[in-house]
């Protein structure tokens, strides 16, 4: 049996007015995960298993340090 690993496909990432990041990624399993990033850098992610929103943290913190760092 071949195993593949699941990972990000497509993403959409929006940055708000009010310095909020909000968007989602379409991973290779056909899942979608939603995430938001508050303008001091808390995020969250619903809408899929917890293995699957695993597949998105490193984006999330790399994004978190852009926003953070960049101010």
């Amino acid at each position: 049996m071949v195993h593949t690993q699941t990972q990000i496909k497509q993403k959409k990432v929006t940055f708000g007015k009010t310095n909020e990041v909000k968007g989602w990624f379409k991973l290779t399993d056909g899942t979608k995960t939603h995430f938001t990033i508050s303008k001091d850098g808390e995020w969250e992610q619903w809408g899929n298993t917890r293995d699957n929103l695993g597949v998105s943290v490193a984006f999330i913190e790399e994004l978190v340090n852009f926003l953070t760092i960049e101010d």
